[in-house]
């Protein structure tokens, strides 16, 4: 007999909002503009000032993008444009920002660094993202105004410095303690009550405020894909400017599409929050955040080398981009090993290393060895490395390709790394 109760409907699934997604599309104008930083060279002076930028802007995403989705329904759209153009100024200073335009690059980030402070309620703890209640980390970048380069650059470093640091330090409990240690503060540096002062006021009641990890989740894909879109412009307005479509250019253009397009899979099939072979619920929330923002700034440089890569089809790469390139595969395949590795038990940990070490090393040691291949070999050589871990990609089933039993299904036993 079937039975006359019913079951209580499950909560409705929640997708990035219309406002969420048009905030987004700042994104895509930062990527381009940050892509310019390193189109010169690149030299280590390029790619640290790169690194460092690149941070300030996805920190100042982040920040606004926990706010939406903390928020949901009851996000001020008003906030999120504020923030848009205050990233759009960003953007736009990129270009010139060891010249004229750093004060600009400045001030937009410190003033939405403070925003984002701002629209949380008082007493309302953010306990999966440490920077809506630190903010020390845009305290150098304030005290940069006042110098001049290269001292400059060194504050803004100090600056991503602290947030890395913040980041990886503050567990949920030190959050919250914290938090009441400051309230109790507060409270103990009031006036007595009386006459002149009006009734004792008790400190703010404290809660927590969580990421819907589900709707996070989707936001940082989309970012990647947004990322990934720039390689794709970057290869097409390379394209366009060539007069001859010859044998060399299908070959690079094709396999530049075709590493996109593997990592694209890798990341978002293979993965969680657009991070390779990152399981659900292993990592702490602002611990993934952290590892996402430094893969997608590979991923960003990538998008540079394989337009320079279009370039150079009829010779070899640049040594600079030539290095980019490899460097940057290298980067996103050991954000991959970052995620997993400390998952995996003894016994597969081993079988780990043999799929992910060697394209990592392989991709590593391509920078100096392969020098003087042309751009098309280079880029194939990459596109299966990516192949490779997508073809023997654990995740994918419950045993590996051998027939022992892949670390995927034993993963989601270990506890929540915080």
């Amino acid at each position: 007999m079937e039975s006359t109760e019913s079951a209580a409907p499950a909560p409705a699934e929640r997708h990035a909002g219309w406002n969420e997604l048009f905030f987004d599309l700042v994104v895509v104008a930062g990527a381009g503009q940050l892509a310019h930083l390193l189109h010169d060279g690149p030299d280590p002076a390029d790619l640290a000032l790169y690194a460092v930028l690149y941070l300030a802007f996805w920190t100042t995403w982040a920040g606004f993008a926990v706010y939406g989705d903390i928020a949901a329904s009851e996000t001020r759209v008003r906030t999120l444009l504020v923030a848009m153009f205050g990233m759009a100024v960003m953007a736009a200073s990129v270009h010139t920002v060891q010249t004229g335009h750093a004060v600009a690059f400045v001030i937009a980030y410190v003033a939405l660094r403070w925003q984002a402070g701002r629209v949380w309620q008082r007493g309302s703890i953010v306990v999966d993202w440490p920077l809506a209640q630190f903010g020390s980390g845009a305290v150098p970048w304030l005290a940069s105004l006042f110098v001049d380069a290269p001292l400059r650059y060194w504050l803004w470093a100090l600056g991503i410095a602290l947030d890395i640091v913040t980041l990886l330090v503050s567990t949920r409990d030190r959050t919250l303690r914290r938090a009441h240690e400051r309230a109790a503060r507060r409270r103990d540096g009031r006036p007595p009550p009386g006459p002149a002062h009006g009734p004792a006021a008790g400190p703010p009641r404290l809660s927590e405020s969580r990421i819907d990890a589900a709707h996070m989740g989707e936001r940082l894909g989309l970012y990647v894909i947004i990322v990934l879109g720039e390689g794709v412009i970057q290869i097409i307005g390379a394209a366009s400017e060539r007069d001859d479509w010859d044998g060399p250019l299908a070959a690079t253009g094709l396999g530049a599409f075709g590493l996109l397009a593997g990592i694209c899979t890798l990341s978002l099939l293979y993965g969680t929050n657009g991070i390779p072979h990152l399981r659900k619920g292993t990592l702490a929330p602002r611990l993934a955040m952290l590892l996402h923002a430094v893969m997608t700034g590979f991923l960003v440089a990538l998008a540079t080398a394989l337009g320079s890569a279009i370039t150079h089809v009829d010779d070899v790469l640049p040594r600079g981009q030539h290095w980019l390139l490899c460097g940057a595969v290298a980067g996103y395949f050991a954000a991959g090993l970052v995620a997993a590795l400390p998952l995996a038990d003894r016994s597969d940990r081993v079988w780990l290393l043999g799929w992910a070490l060697p394209c990592l090393a392989v991709s590593a040691a391509l920078a100096p060895l392969g020098e003087r291949l042309p751009a098309w070999a280079t880029i194939w050589i990459l596109v299966a490395l990516v192949c490779w871990q997508i073809l023997y990609d654990p995740g994918r089933a419950g045993r590996s390709p051998s027939g022992r039993r892949g670390w995927g299904g034993r993963i989601r036993r270990t506890a929540r790394i915080v």
